[in-house]
């Protein structure tokens, strides 16, 4: 079995509930909680094509997309604004 899809959906999950929280803790994050939270949501479904060439270049994008979204939330609360 290969546990790459599942675990990729499951950081899409993990980050879009961190961004939810963000969201709760600070509302001025509204628009990039939403944008992130859609932009992950539409990148883990890559994962239910059939297709191995679809589900590796959604693999892709979507790692290096969480890899991004957390270096950038760790630089904004490093620099205090989240």
């Amino acid at each position: 079995m290969n546990y790459i899809p599942l675990t990729a959906v499951a950081g899409a999950a993990f980050y879009i509930i961190l961004m939810l929280i963000e969201l709760s803790l600070h509302p001025a994050v509204l628009p990039a909680a939403l944008l992130g939270s859609i932009l992950l949501a539409a990148l883990a479904t890559v994962f239910v094509w059939k297709s191995d060439h679809a589900k590796h270049t959604g693999e892709m994008v979507l790692i290096w997309v969480m890899i991004f979204c957390f270096i950038i939330y760790g630089l904004l609360r490093f620099w205090g604004v989240l």
